[in-house]
């Protein structure tokens, strides 16, 4: 499975591709497409054909495809539940942000992220988002040839890259604090992540490695290209190609010509800007929750103008750096250059988003009328749905089919055992006698008897062995022209074996010949088992006879 998270910029789109391996997860590659930076441009145009090139690279049935709001168009707020059942907080929110959002919640939807849960309660980042800009997102992927999975908000995804997002939300137990409101709040140590975009700032406030509170600043490169432009007198797409290859911030004038102090000077001037409603920002989480800020990250396209960090720690009076959001990934297969670890950092929460457990879900304002449709099983019943209807027919016709059967065979069976009991009145089987198994055994006995009586038919007329004897000496020449002395004399069924002794080898052939003349077949000749005597020659002959047995017919 692929998950595709798309960041939609005001001056490029960022594409993130994660899938699942059999080690966990991992980053395979990104796309990034710069849109026209002409300001006349119809961006929405360009936005939609790219997303249309993008859909057709994939099969969506193994990729799921992230798409984020704009910060600015997400209300995020940090809230305190006195329960930690997702269900509950669900319902709660609508009531929850009814002051804090600034458009009606009945034209809003609504979404939690627990940050995390605090004896039996939990402190949330409570989002709303107007449906109609979720409308919009969605109309715009399915124009792209998409169905989006989900739609989150870009600082909640951000924070995938610095959060331990495959794990449930950490528990803590109850502070006293908590329980009792009169009571001071306690200090809490937090740090900010400033993700400068091309139009818009994304400031990202995070205590022990969990987002605790998200602000868009309407402020970004943009702002520095048209201060540049003005004070140069130079297009603004000359302006914004000056930022992105030269642009720096002295924090050491001497030196310097004058051209290098003007333009630092000009950039400096436009990041001021910046720096008033970062402090504004800081001074907001500092009343919010009590909170001593430590440091601050900067990324995004802009961090990248030299000594802007240091710039940013002496108005700030807070170490600011540049903080690479691949940092935080480890399994990558492309290069991890500055610039793709300064642009890359929302995609790459997208793309999280998509893989996220129920134990730690998504942020998705995909909910009510915008939930996702099963597609899944539409395609399936689009594939399979002849064959599953055929399916179906057979089984049907098997089931009556079976069920008339068992009837029909049920009846019959009864019916059998009546004209079976009628039969047995016939033969004088009556009352007790009359059951199947007093008929089997009066219909096995019969059978027995009947066959028995036709064995003896057979064997009625059946020649003895007397019979056999007087056939032998009938057929036996004349004393006249044989000397016969008969030893042994056997019938065994129809066959008949003969030994004894004549005068001569001239004998045996006569005697042989004759016996031929009543045997069934040939006769067969044998070694003699008597003794030898003088003057004597011993013979051994064995053949068949007919003894007049019937055969019988069953």
């Amino acid at each position: 499975m692929k998950s595709l998270g798309i960041d939609i910029g005001s001056s490029s789109i960022k594409v993130v591709e994660m899938q699942t391996t059999s080690k966990g997860f991992q980053i395979t590659q990104f796309f990034e497409h710069a849109l026209d930076p002409n300001q006349e441009g119809d961006q929405e145009l360009e936005i939609l054909e790219f997303l249309r090139t993008l859909s057709a690279r994939y099969d969506h049935t193994q990729t799921r495809f992230i798409l984020g709001l704009r910060q600015d168009r997400v209300a995020i707020r940090n809230k305190f539940f006195p329960f930690n059942d997702r269900i509950k907080i669900s319902k709660s929110l609508a009531f929850e942000l009814e002051e804090d959002v600034p458009f009606s919640s009945e034209n809003a939807v609504f979404d939690a992220k627990i940050i995390r849960t605090v004896g039996g309660g939990a402190e949330v980042l409570a989002c709303a988002a107007p449906k109609t800009q979720i409308q919009a997102y969605i109309q715009k992927a399915q124009d792209a040839g998409m169905d989006p999975y989900l739609i989150t908000a870009e600082g909640t995804a951000f924070a995938n890259v610095y959060e331990k997002w495959n794990e449930a939300p950490p528990a803590r137990s109850a502070p006293v604090s908590i329980l009792d409101e009169e009571l001071p709040k306690p200090v809490r140590h937090i740090s900010l992540t400033i993700n400068i975009g091309h139009t818009r700032t994304i400031v990202m406030a995070f205590e022990a490695g969990s987002l605790i509170g998200v602000r868009s600043i309407l402020w970004g490169g943009k702002n520095i290209a048209e201060a540049i432009a003005r004070k140069y007198e130079i297009p603004y797409l000359e302006s914004l190609k000056e930022l992105q290859t030269k642009a720096f911030i002295l924090t050491n004038k001497q030196g310097a010509t004058f051209d290098q102090v003007t333009f630092s000077d000009t950039i400096a001037k436009s990041v001021r800007e910046l720096s008033r409603d970062l402090q504004l920002s800081i001074l907001e989480f500092k009343s919010e929750f009590n909170a001593e800020l430590t440091s601050i990250g900067l990324t995004g396209g802009t961090s990248q103008i030299q000594n802007l960090g240091p710039f940013l720690t002496q108005i700030l009076e807070v170490p600011v750096n540049r903080v690479s959001s691949l940092d935080s990934v480890p399994n990558i297969t492309f290069e991890r250059t500055p610039r793709n670890g300064a642009v890359l950092g929302v995609a790459i929460g997208l793309a999280i988003e998509g893989f996220k457990k129920p134990r730690n879900p998504p942020v998705n304002f995909m909910r009510g009328e915008f939930a996702k449709e099963n597609h899944q099983l539409k395609v399936f019943w689009e594939k399979w749905g002849p064959t599953t209807k055929m399916a179906a027919t057979a089984l049907v016709i098997l089931v009556v089919y079976g069920f008339l059967r068992e009837e029909f065979a049920l009846g019959l069976a009864d019916r059998s055992l009546e004209v079976l009991k009628d039969q047995a009145r016939v033969v004088g089987l009556r009352g007790r006698n009359a059951s199947e198994s007093s008929i089997r055994k009066y219909i096995r006995d019969n059978k027995k008897r009947a066959s028995d009586l036709k064995t003896l038919s057979s064997v009625a007329n059946m020649n003895s062995a007397l019979d056999v004897l007087k056939m032998v000496s009938d057929a036996a020449p004349a004393r006249a022209s044989i000397s016969l002395d008969v030893q042994q004399f056997n019938i065994q069924d129809a066959q008949v074996a003969i030994q004894g002794y004549v005068n001569s080898p001239k004998e045996v052939s006569l005697l042989q010949q004759a016996l031929a003349n009543i045997a069934e077949g040939q006769v067969k000749a044998s070694n003699p088992s008597l003794q030898t005597r003088p003057g004597k020659t011993a013979f051994s002959f064995s053949f068949n006879v007919d003894r007049g047995i019937q055969k019988v017919t069953r």
